[in-house]
């Protein structure tokens, strides 16, 4: 996994990319190879339909078989939220300015309703428990990947601090910082879990190659991913198609 990831940097720093550019596309291709095959890797924005808009996000991971293209260019697109299962920022380097601010575009995208769906009728339906809840659809994850960081266990303080005031699926799944380690859950057993939960902590695992800890992690929570019968029609109604001749 470290080849692979230091091999596709080297080529795509030879293809002239500079700076968080070439960071956003090491991380895209990296996880285009090693996640699920349904799992789609892009950059972009999200939209409800309610109206809001996302900030534009370093990588989304959505359900590639059956998302629509609203708006879909070389290197960025436009996803109904519905189609989406989580995203990560991506930072050169995590300190407490650029952890704030990948917080809260987090927080905001985990904040965008997702309603339309097909509802689920028959006798089985299909379900998803995290956050210490049970949904009937697979809610937002997120994480921050960076290349470099401040000390571990400062990011952790910061990161508790920040999210003290929101509710437990505002939170986020990790931290992972290259050639230091990572910040995930720890279940009061002494476990690590891949979400946070009311009875989890965040704790600080020191770690030269977090990339494999960080594909097991993403492959589990890809793995249990799935969507409700998406309606595009939830994001029409209200738009006019032309004047009805008598």
């Amino acid at each position: 996994m470290l080849i692979d990831f230091n091999e596709i940097s080297a080529e795509i720093s030879h293809r002239g990319a500079k700076g968080s550019v070439r960071e956003t596309e090491v991380i895209k291709e990296y996880l285009e190879k090693y996640l699920p095959g349904n799992i789609g890797v892009a950059n972009g924005e999200c939209i409800s339909t309610d109206g809001q808009v996302s900030n534009e996000c370093d990588i989304i991971l959505f359900e590639k078989n059956t998302t629509p293209y609203l708006v879909h260019k070389e290197g960025y697109q436009i996803f109904p939220i519905e189609c989406v299962y989580g995203v990560i920022e991506v930072k050169s380097k995590l300190d407490k300015q650029q952890l704030t601010d990948s917080l809260k575009k987090i927080v905001k995208i985990k904040s965008m309703p997702k309603l339309a769906y097909e509802k689920q009728k028959g006798p089985v339906v299909n379900s998803t428990t995290l956050y210490g809840k049970e949904w009937d659809y697979f809610p937002m994850i997120g994480m921050i990947f960076s290349f470099d960081s401040i000390n571990l266990q400062t990011i952790k303080n910061y990161y508790i601090e920040e999210l003290s005031r929101e509710s437990i699926e505002k939170h986020i799944e990790s931290i992972w910082v290259l050639n230091q380690g990572m910040i995930v859950h720890q279940n009061t057993d002494g476990t690590i879990v891949l979400s946070p939960d009311l009875n989890t902590k965040p704790v600080v695992l020191k770690a030269d190659n977090p990339l494999m800890l960080l594909t097991v992690h993403l492959q589990a929570l890809m793995s249990s991913g799935w969507l409700p019968r998406f309606r595009i029609t939830e994001y029409l109604k209200g738009a006019s198609f032309g004047k009805i001749e008598p």
